[in-house]
């Protein structure tokens, strides 16, 4: 009885809520517990950068590396190296050399996205070749974006795409998710860039950050007010949440003619959720500085973690990491489990760690 109530309650929030969220978030003391950390085997690699680490069937963590070359999986459990996905390793079919940094992975069945030739290739966790897609944009000026979100789910594929055009007009043009049948034909682009984003030279670390649940799209912009929108995958936007915050800057740092110049910027860089709970709750985590004086604001580093109740109404901080983490691994993974949250950190040992932890 409970699932179902929890069940229809979901129900009514997506299909009553309304694109002008209506009410204000209240801001809750906040704080992690951490229950477990589990050492990753890594001793064959050299994960100076990770992208796009999520956690599929509760127990096989996948990542992307800084080299491009292929995906890398490990049990999310022990801690122990799987298998790599990439030309050199894979026999029943000859992969392009470079450009993997997302992939989904469905029952037993793995898919790489290569977003140069903007292709899907298809394997068994056995590494049995089982086909490929290639993504058919049609008539839209876009392409897939490598950061962030890629997802096959019910016969179609989802995915960040970025407007295929000069960096000058990426911000005015994009429709920054893209829905394909399957047969890989275009269905949907939805989800446009802040306008605040092209008020000024502008370099963000990343794309906005999406994540998939009960068949629609969240959308969380990286910098400026934080807003986390939903859009169902027909592209329709069906609730606009303004988040709100005690440490994170919505001040955007331009640059006038250096980018490596520019004022410090706060940003997003992870969303999460129990993707398979009915209740509406998220966690962001986010960089921030105390300034966006270079000289100083670097030194005052902070990765901080936000949980969002959306049925509560309520947001609660806290801190997660400091000043060392500023150049080292320090993802969200966007698989929660019940209230357990998942991180990927390098701690001060130079290991890297999945990390469980709660909200307290």
């Amino acid at each position: 009885m409970k699932y179902k109530i929890q069940f229809l309650l979901f129900l009514a929030i997506a299909c009553t809520v309304k694109p002008e969220m209506e009410g204000e978030f209240s801001i809750l003391q906040g704080e992690v517990q951490f229950v477990d950390s589990v050492r990753l085997d890594d001793t064959n690699f050299s994960f100076a950068v990770v992208y796009n680490p999520k956690i599929y069937n509760d127990s096989i963590l996948g990542l992307g590396e800084g080299s491009f070359l292929g995906i890398h999986l490990f049990n999310s459990q022990s801690g122990n190296f799987i298998a790599s996905f990439e030309s050199d390793s894979i026999d029943s079919y000859q992969l392009p050399k470079k450009n993997y940094a997302n992939f989904s992975i469905r029952g037993d069945s793995i898919f790489l996205l290569n977003n140069l030739t903007r292709r899907v290739y298809a394997f068994g966790v056995d590494k049995s070749y089982r086909g490929y897609y290639d993504l058919d944009f049609g008539t839209t000026m876009h392409k897939p974006e490598f950061l962030t979100f890629f997802e096959r789910s019910e016969g179609k594929f989802l995915l960040s795409s970025v407007y295929d055009g000069p960096l000058s007009e990426r911000f005015l043009h994009s429709k920054i998710v893209s829905v394909f049948d399957s047969k890989s034909h275009i269905l949907a682009t939805f989800g446009t860039y802040p306008m605040s984003y092209t008020e000024g030279n502008l370099v963000l670390s990343q794309n906005e950050i999406k994540i998939l649940k009960h068949g629609h799209v969240f959308i969380l912009n990286v910098a400026g007010e934080p807003i986390l929108k939903q859009y169902n995958i027909k592209g329709d936007l069906v609730g606009v949440f303004p988040l709100i915050s005690e440490y994170f800057d919505p001040e955007i740092g331009y640059y006038d003619s250096d980018p490596f110049s520019a004022p410090l910027t706060d940003q997003f860089n992870g969303l999460a959720s129990d993707l398979t709970s009915d209740k509406m709750v998220f966690y962001a985590s986010y960089h921030s500085f105390d300034t966006q004086e270079r000289d100083y604001g670097l030194k005052s580093y902070k990765w901080m973690l936000m949980k969002i109740d959306l049925e509560q109404m309520t947001i609660q901080e806290t801190q997660l990491a400091d000043v060392w983490h500023l150049n080292e691994v320090a993802n969200l993974i966007p698989q929660v489990k019940g209230d357990t949250i998942t991180i990927i950190i390098r701690n001060q040992d130079e290991t890297l760690y999945l990390k469980r932890l709660l909200f307290k």
